[in-house]
């Protein structure tokens, strides 16, 4: 009976086919982790801007490094305008997103420039999408006292002083293809003292663009239309 060998050539090239194999399986992780850093890199900034004939708001979000961000909000109206510049630190528990942050509110008119905090949360999971934003200044402002007619007015003797708390862009939706549909709410208590409720549609446009509309009451219905720039999104 006779023992076959392999020659030297052919040992070498199993061996070095061994080798490789492990580094072949990596090289998904490695690419999936690629994708998950230029996805959180500066290119992947947020926006949505919209308005109606009395109001109208927006926000930018800039990924700076890791899980911090630079974060800006506008909200304006017929007697003020208000902003918000700071910068926010987001923590991820899988599906659920929640980003603390801090910065300052400033406006014009009457509008005190405040330190104020921020708390942005974002929870997306197969149909399912919910986000919302709650912004809390802490020194106080001379804000108008809306009168019987409607409309509101800077005069010394009708003025509130008031700590400005804001909840903009808050929804819990379903998603389906291109279209999100929900309830939403917000309350800007600079502008008014009340809650207000409605509807939210997005429609997707392109990959990270959509149109999105909202619909508030009580009252006077309020229809509000805009643009989104979020995260890629797919059929």
């Amino acid at each position: 009976m006779k023992c076959k060998f392999l020659s030297i050539p052919a040992a070498l090239a199993m061996a070095q086919s061994f080798a490789q194999t492990p580094a072949a399986s990596n090289e998904p992780a490695k690419a999936s982790a690629h994708e998950h850093v230029s996805h959180e890199g500066p290119s992947a900034f947020e926006a949505e801007f919209a308005a109606s004939d009395v109001f109208r708001s927006g926000s930018y979000l800039q990924p700076l490094w890791k899980g911090l961000s630079f974060e800006g909000h506008y909200f304006g109206e017929d007697t003020a305008n208000v902003g918000h510049a700071g910068a926010a630190w987001t923590f991820r528990f899988r599906e659920l997103k929640l980003s603390p942050g801090a910065g300052v509110m400033f406006g014009d008119g009457q509008f005190a420039t405040t330190p104020a905090i921020t708390f942005r949360w974002d929870f997306e999971k197969s149909w399912f999408v919910t986000q919302g934003l709650i912004l809390q200044g802490f020194r106080g402002s001379k804000i108008p006292e809306e009168p019987d007619n409607g409309h509101a007015e800077w005069q010394d003797e009708s003025v509130l002083l008031v700590r400005p708390a804001i909840s903009d862009g808050s929804h819990v939706s379903g998603r389906w293809k291109r279209v999100t549909i929900g309830g939403t709410w917000e309350h800007i208590h600079f502008r008014e003292n009340e809650w207000k409720g409605g509807g939210r549609l997005a429609f997707r446009i392109l990959p990270r663009v959509s149109g999105v509309l909202y619909v508030f009451g009580p009252g006077r219905v309020e229809w509000r239309g805009g643009i989104l720039v979020h995260p890629r999104q797919g059929d």
